[in-house]
């Protein structure tokens, strides 16, 4: 069988297609070439994260009308309101009766204002961390966990397919309030 007559690999070309975008598609295939071995999806993802991971972060931050990040990521602010992380940094969950200083399969978090009130907290996480297909010991899947967790404390969650952390390997998961977004 001719490969014209494969199934479509994505989305079609952008009509009209403008010069950048030509640009780019050949910069993309001089990069996959770049290498005697065979260039593997995780390059170009590391690359394009590279390039775009700043551009993302900021209109992440744009679409949920957040001002700044904190400079720790607390959830419990996010919970209650705090106007500062209350936790020790050698124990960071110290109250066992309180919100946590983090949600389950943390990673990569930040925690968001809007007018100096935390807003969101977001967190990047690896699937192959959070779904533990392999594992022989409960929990084999973390997200169970997550959504358990923001019920628990009130939250929302979201999972957004865009992380600006690792693109292409990591899932972007948001936490907020109900009352913000609605």
């Amino acid at each position: 069988m001719d490969r014209t007559d494969w199934p479509t690999p994505g989305p079609n070309e952008p009509v009209p297609a403008w010069d950048e975008y030509r640009q780019l598609r050949e910069a993309v295939h001089d990069y996959l070439d770049h290498k005697p071995e065979d260039p593997t999806w995780a390059d170009i993802w590391k690359a394009l994260g590279a390039i775009m991971g700043e551009y993302q972060r900021d209109a992440f931050a744009q679409a949920f009308d957040l001002d700044a990040p904190t400079e720790t990521a607390c959830i419990r602010r996010l919970i209650t309101g705090d106007d500062e992380c209350p936790h020790s940094p050698l124990d960071a969950d110290s109250d066992p009766k309180g919100p946590p200083h983090s949600p389950p399969a943390d990673d990569h978090s930040t925690l968001w204002l809007d007018d100096g009130e935390p807003a969101l907290y977001s967190m990047h996480v690896y699937p192959g961390n959070i779904e533990r297909l392999d594992s022989q010991e409960p929990p084999h899947n973390l997200w169970f966990d997550v959504f358990e967790f923001a019920a628990e404390w009130g939250l929302e969650v979201s999972v957004l397919p865009k992380s600006w952390y690792n693109l292409g390997s990591a899932v972007h998961v948001v936490f907020y309030p109900p009352e913000r977004y609605r």
